[in-house]
Formats: structure tokens, C-alpha cells, sequence
């Protein structure tokens, strides 16, 4: 675990630029039951869901708090690769900078497609939001902004993952925020199924 963990933190990069324009974005995210699990990958263009890709398999790596990405990331990132075509934006079911080495799976997922990634969790890893009024709030962690909250019931945890920056990712959330989420619900309510059912009659 200690290797994997080093690895993860000399993997850390700067990050790059995105494209000027952002059309095609893929939302995937993995669910399990007992031992199979099912990563399914929605993909949009322009808002309007074209494609969808699956990979189900059985686990083969245990999970290590810090360490999802290797335990989701060879589901998610084949799910990915199976869509046609290939998208601009990955979003993940999880977290890039607001990880306790800055890389988390959103990032690591990104970095081994080759495609810039953000992660929009469900509950907070490190660090604190900043209180506001502002829709948009602030995840600090060790004196640094590592991304960004939305909504005051059902708060969402955003974060840059591959080749996004901070300001990327607030245009983002913006711009295409909407779309972003409404695919990871998809994504994840498919992945849902497809876990439960994959491999029963095996």
C-alpha cells in the first residue's frame, strides 16, 4: 500500500488547459454487489445523451482508504474506452485535488485516458468548505483551495482531476454543471442495475 500511495504522490502534476469549447462529456461511475461490479459510462453532446458503455467484472484489487483508484479505476477507465467517441470531459463519482495527496481517483482515471477529468463527490474527503452565501463554495485543505461545493441538502463535492484547473472547473460548473450531474445520476443509476444482475446466472 505504501508503494501505491508514493506512486499516486509522484504522479501529481500541474495542470494543463482544457479545450476552448467543451461538447462531448462522459459521466461514469461503478456500483457493486458482493463481489461484481458494473461501471457504466454516459456520454453527451451538447446536453444530449448520444452513447452509452459498460464493463462489469469481479473485483481483483481489495479497497484502501486513499487509495480508490485502484480499486474503481480499471472499471471506470474501460467503460470510458469503450464509448465511441471519445469524449472531452470525464466526470467522476469522486475526488481529484481534495484528496489527502492531491490526486485522488478523478485524477488518475483522467491521466490514464488521456482526457481531463473533474470529480463530483458525495461526501467531503479533506479539508473544509469555506462558509458563503454564494452557490459556489470553497473546499480549503491545508491552506489551499482544492475545489469547490454546491447545494446546501444533497451537497455535491467538486474537484479537479487531469489537466483541469481551479478556474477550469468553476467555468465549468457553470457553464455545464447541469449537464455534469444529470450524467453521473444516469451513470450511476445504470451501474446500480447492471451490478445487480451481471453474473447471477454464472
Amino acid at each position: 500500500m505504501a508503494f501505491f500511495a508514493s506512486l499516486q504522490t509522484l504522479l501529481h502534476a500541474r495542470a494543463k488547459s482544457l479545450p476552448k469549447k467543451i461538447s462531448r462529456i462522459c459521466a461514469v461511475d461503478a456500483s457493486y454487489h458482493f463481489d461484481r461490479v458494473a461501471a457504466v459510462a454516459t456520454e453527451a453532446v451538447d446536453g444530449l445523451v448520444v452513447e452509452r458503455s459498460v464493463y462489469a467484472s469481479r473485483f481483483s484489487f481489495p479497497y484502501a482508504a486513499g487509495l480508490l483508484y485502484l480499486h474503481e479505476g480499471p472499471f471506470v477507465t474501460e467503460a470510458v474506452k469503450r464509448l465511441k467517441v471519445r469524449p472531452q470531459l470525464v466526470c467522476l463519482d469522486a475526488h481529484g485535488a481534495a484528496h489527502p495527496r492531491f490526486m485522488g481517483l478523478a485524477t488518475i482515471a483522467g491521466m490514464v485516458l488521456g482526457i481531463p477529468s473533474i470529480g463530483i463527490a458525495k461526501s467531503i474527503l479533506v479539508g473544509r468548505v469555506e462558509p458563503s452565501d454564494e452557490a459556489i463554495r470553497r473546499i480549503t485543505y491545508n491552506g489551499l483551495v482544492v475545489g469547490f461545493a454546491t447545494g446546501r441538502g444533497a451537497t455535491k463535492y467538486w474537484s479537479p482531476g487531469y489537466s483541469v484547473k481551479l478556474d477550469d472547473l468553476e467555468m465549468l460548473m457553470r457553464e455545464q454543471g447541469s449537464t455534469c450531474l444529470r450524467l453521473m445520476e444516469e451513470s450511476h443509476h445504470l451501474a446500480g442495475e447492471k451490478a445487480r444482475t451481471w453474473g447471477i446466472s454464472e
